[in-house]
Formats: structure tokens, C-alpha cells, sequence
């Protein structure tokens, strides 16, 4: 008779889908992680009264839960930009890992990985699913101040328009967001600067760019960059790329975690994977 699984929920939140798992594989076989106090309090309550009693821990579910490792499935109820390497580290070689994606640019899509035998995974990425992002015990870093110019300004034109890479086609994004590391943007239509303005900003550091539309020409667009980084530059080249590849869906994008943890996306298109370098 085979062994029954093994699952770690991460998230545990109300309990819901804690009890479901209680329910198919029973108490001892689920592992269930919460890093806010007072969720992780309303889940084990709720748990109680449902009758149910899974491993309940109060900690940071990125680090997983290495006291009852290793798990065969590995389930997160939250997003994530890059894999948290004690995941593939955590779940038996042939082992699922499903979670929720999201980048700074778009929160969409849902990453199912299969581990190997070297602690390595790999798999793809799939259509739907958008679930807030992962929380994380220190403070997150406040967000770099795109008005301030740091000497390196520079004013070109691009043809590219700004709804064509943040206008609501999920799969343009979704590719933009894999690639384009930090990359975020906001929609302004106040008419401070232009009729509409796309602004841009790295996440990860000062770099910034605005991307004007004058309220006439929709072939041309001014834009404005300021930082290390040519933000708009690199959203052109993952836009373009994205064409050149025939515009893949969600659904064809991957991801491969190698036995060091170093993780790399890719892109099945023409038969072949393509390697996208972040």
C-alpha cells in the first residue's frame, strides 16, 4: 500500500483549504504555515471547530517548515516573483511545487514545478490565479522616488506604445514582467505632465521612466529616463522579443531551477525552448 502524502500549505488564513486537505489525506499529512499572528490564531480556531488537527506553524512560510520535511506537495496561497530556494530543497525528489506568480509589472498566472533528484525543479507556468504577495518578516524597503533626476536624464522617442506592454494584454505583461526584472508601472491621467503618462519605476532601485502620450500621435511617444538602468529600453526589448517569438501565452512560459537554486525562464515557441536571460 502506498505511503499517504505529504502536503505543506503555505498560507494557512481562514483554514479553508487546510480542512480540504485534513479531509482528503488526513491530519498527519498536512503541514500548514502562517506568517501573521492573528490569521494563523483565526485558522487554528477555525480548524478546531471544523475538527480538524494538521500541523499549524507560525513562521515564515518561505523558509517552509524543515521539522517534517521532506513534503511531496508543496502549496502556496500566496504569490511569488522568484522560488524561495527552501522549497525545491524541502519536497521529495518527484514532488510538486504549485504557487501563485505575480512581478512588480503584472500579478498573474500560477507556476506548477516538478523537483528532480538533485534538488533541482522544473515546469510551466499556467493561465488565472492572482493572489496577493508574499509577506515577509522584516520591512519591506520604501520605494525609490522617481521625480528626483540623478544626472543621467535622457529624453528620446520610442514607437512603442505604452498600452501595447501595460495596456491589459495579460500574456504581453506576464512576458514583460518575467524579463524585466524590479520593472513597475502606474497609469497617469491627471494632465500634470501629458493627456496620459506611463510611469515607470524600479522597484529594486532609482532607475525610473516616463513615457508620454501627446493626445495626437499614437506612432510616437515621448519618453524621459533617468538612473542605471534604461527601464523603457528593456521593456522594448521584451516587448519586441515577445513578437518575435508569436506572441506565446502564459501558458508556454516556464521555469527551471537548477541544483544550485540559480532559476531561469523560458519560453516554448517553434518546437524549442528559448531561454529568457533576466
Amino acid at each position: 500500500m502506498p505511503r499517504p502524502l505529504s502536503v505543506a500549505e503555505l498560507g494557512t488564513a481562514t483554514g479553508f483549504n487546510a480542512a480540504l486537505l485534513c479531509a482528503l489525506l488526513g491530519d498527519k499529512e498536512v503541514t500548514t504555515i502562517e506568517l501573521d499572528a492573528a490569521l494563523a490564531e483565526a485558522g487554528e480556531n477555525n480548524l478546531r471547530a471544523a475538527g480538524y488537527t494538521p500541523s499549524a506553524v507560525r513562521g515564515d512560510a518561505a523558509a517552509g517548515w524543515l521539522d517534517r520535511a521532506p513534503y511531496d506537495l508543496i502549496l502556496a496561497t500566496f504569490s511569488v516573483d522568484r522560488l524561495p530556494p527552501a522549497w525545491p530543497a524541502q519536497t521529495t525528489p518527484g514532488g510538486r511545487i504549485i504557487t501563485p506568480w505575480n512581478s512588480p509589472w503584472c500579478c498573474y498566472g500560477t507556476l506548477a514545478l516538478t523537483t528532480g533528484q538533485d534538488g533541482s525543479a522544473q515546469g510551466r507556468f499556467h493561465s488565472f490565479a492572482a493572489f496577493m504577495p508574499i509577506q515577509r518578516p522584516h520591512s519591506a524597503a520604501s520605494p525609490p522616488d522617481p521625480a528626483t533626476p540623478d544626472g543621467s536624464l535622457q529624453i528620446t522617442t520610442s514607437t512603442l506604445s505604452p498600452w501595447a506592454v501595460a495596456g491589459g494584454n495579460l500574456n504581453a505583461e506576464f512576458h514583460v514582467g518575467l524579463t524585466v526584472p524590479g520593472a513597475s508601472f502606474v497609469w497617469d491621467t491627471s494632465g500634470d505632465h501629458a493627456p496620459v503618462r506611463l510611469g515607470v519605476t524600479d522597484t529594486t532601485g532609482s532607475s525610473w521612466a516616463a513615457v508620454d502620450y501627446d493626445g495626437h500621435h499614437s506612432d510616437r511617444f515621448a519618453v524621459t529616463q533617468s538612473g542605471p538602468r534604461r527601464l523603457w529600453d528593456e521593456i522594448t526589448t521584451a516587448y519586441e522579443r515577445w513578437l518575435t517569438l508569436g506572441r506565446p501565452d502564459v501558458d508556454q512560459h516556464g521555469l527551471t531551477v537548477d541544483a544550485t537554486g540559480a532559476q531561469t525562464p523560458w519560453v516554448e515557441a517553434a518546437g524549442r525552448k528559448h531561454a529568457l536571460v533576466k
